[in-house]
């Protein structure tokens, strides 16, 4: 894969060039070198300087075959390929949709971060003369460097940047002048019409790395898109409250601003501070939850998860996630993870989730709610990639009551299962207020059984993941504990409130055969915990 290499966040440059060599590699083999981002008249970033980096397994394609790239020391080659008596073109990533006369660039592309350098296929083009033992790849691109910043007072989560034009031909097919040694890519005529499709560029970033608030730390975002005539683009930065739901989108960062003409090989630096400067901020409103008349939260993106080992808490890394079986484990020495636990038990006053007595006093406070106490998991504890303490919080029974029973949105609530690599996972998913349900679900029947119990609502993965995007939540049956024994994992879900009554506490369950807003376990119960935070 090609690796555009962030050092401190700077793209090394170098004036030299790299001689073309073809020492330490097999005979016949042909050597394949890159140029990276630079000016538009030469000064071309260096190959050694590591603006371009290939690694082993690398793909591309040599006079219509493809190939697989060698790295052997500094040098990067394939191996089989018998250089013709005429000249021949090369094309990076193989399977890149090019002509004799044109290239076709994507409109999407996935990205991750290694040992802080961004990792991107970027669309290259190389011509080499007859029985040459070397060819190089030149950007058939421009490209734009995001810097994202982050001055709100949430930790965000950055899923994605997207560069869009009005009139401008960011990705699709465009014509190309291909020689040896030379490369041009046509800009967009002014007489071409421009499909809506080929007016926007997105990178996915597969890792979503977090960017801490306060606006010391800079994520740095590259994104290719063809030669395009002067004008304005517009930069849209994805990103959603750490810890929360993958629908909580809640920060769309928009930029626009006039530009010179991209030729390709340049690159255009942006800067973006994610704030509420000016209105350019806005909020999405998918994955809201109303849970009072003027009140609303956002889910946390799984259930609550402790190790007791290392003291820390975090956020299970899927929303389906159940430890099941393992809490059975639950010990002050236990150094995996547990996700039943007794009400209150968040660490403060020594009440901690590793708790497996059935003395009543041992939880939480002897007498009253939990509510805005440090006796809630998220008010007393920093969340780990999750915020800080005080971030999060637990519902209270009434919101649990009007988030299920009392809100106005079309539909409230489905019992599923969810097929997860071959595996049934029942639970219930919770619709955002407004969430369109188009997916044929029959929703708000609290008698409505699991998978086998008839007239179940089953649910490929895939299908999950979109209902995901879309801001729905899923609680999955993770069951309960007494003492040290889980029951009914993957039968029943109870999930803790921070409302008490006497000896006992309220909680939200649902079963096979039953639904119930409000009832009543007793505290020294090891149930789940799904924390909320207010928008």
């Amino acid at each position: 894969m090609t690796i555009i290499a962030l050092l401190g966040g700077v793209l090394a440059a170098s004036s030299c060039q790299k001689e073309n060599n073809t020492e330490d590699i097999p005979e016949g083999a042909v050597l394949i070198t890159a140029e990276g981002f630079g000016g538009m008249e030469g000064d071309k970033t260096s190959v050694s300087a590591e603006s371009v980096v290939w690694e082993n397994g690398d793909r591309v394609s040599l006079n219509g075959a493809d190939y697989t790239v060698t790295v052997s020391g500094n040098k990067a080659y394939v191996s089989g390929f018998s250089s013709p008596d005429d000249p021949f073109r090369g094309i990076y990533p193989a399977g890149l949709t090019a002509g004799t006369q044109t290239v076709t660039v994507p409109s999407q592309y996935e990205s991750h971060y290694n040992n802080g350098r961004q990792v991107l296929h970027l669309p290259m083009l190389a011509m080499a003369g007859a029985g040459a033992d070397a060819i190089r790849f030149r950007h058939a691109t421009a490209a734009v460097r995001v810097l994202v910043k982050n001055s709100l007072d949430v930790d965000v989560v950055v899923t994605g940047v997207r560069v869009s034009s009005e009139e401008g031909q960011l990705c699709g097919t465009r014509g190309v002048t291909l020689g040896v040694g030379t490369l041009a890519v046509a800009a967009q005529s002014e007489d071409d019409a421009i499909a809506d499709e080929d007016k926007q560029v997105s990178v996915l970033l597969t890792d979503s790395p977090l960017l801490a608030h306060g606006g010391s730390d800079i994520i740095e975002v590259q994104v290719p898109i063809l030669p395009v005539a002067a004008g304005d683009m517009t930069i849209t930065v994805y990103a959603h409250m750490a810890g929360a739901s993958l629908g909580a989108r809640n920060f769309t960062f928009t930029h626009t601003d006039s530009h010179a003409a991209l030729a390709r090989n340049v690159m255009m630096t942006a800067r973006v501070n994610l704030n509420t400067d000016g209105g350019r901020t806005t909020e999405d409103t998918k994955g809201r939850f109303s849970v009072g008349e003027n009140s609303q939260v956002v889910f946390a993106q799984g259930n609550l998860q402790y190790n007791a080992g290392t003291n820390t808490f975090r956020f299970a890394p899927e929303q389906y996630d159940v430890i099941g079986d393992g809490n059975s484990h639950v010990a002050s020495n236990y150094s995996g993870w547990i996700d039943l636990m007794g009400w209150g038990t968040s660490g403060y006053e020594g009440s901690y989730p590793y708790l497996s007595t059935t003395n009543v006093t041992d939880y939480g406070p002897t007498t009253g709610d939990i509510a805005t106490t440090q006796y809630d998991w998220g008010v007393h504890n920093a969340i780990e990639k999750a915020g800080t303490a005080g971030t999060w919080r637990t519902l209270t029974s009434s919101e649990w009551h009007y988030l299920l029973n009392d809100r106005s949105a079309t539909k409230r609530f489905a019992k599923v299962a969810l097929s997860v690599n071959g595996t049934t996972v029942n639970g219930l998913v919770l619709f955002p207020d407004d969430y369109n349900v188009t997916d044929g679900l029959r929703c708000n029947q609290p008698n409505l059984g699991y998978e086998g119990q008839g007239g179940s609502n089953i649910l490929s993965l895939s299908q999950w993941q979109q209902m995901e995007t879309e801001g729905a939540v899923f609680l999955p049956a993770a069951g309960y504990r007494e003492g040290t024994q889980p029951s009914s994992v993957g039968g029943t879900g109870f999930y803790w409130s921070s409302s008490r009554i006497g000896g006992s506490a309220r909680a939200l369950r649902f079963a096979d055969e039953n639904f119930v807003f409000d009832s009543s376990p007793a505290v020294y119960y090891g149930n789940a915990v799904r924390l909320c935070s207010d928008i």
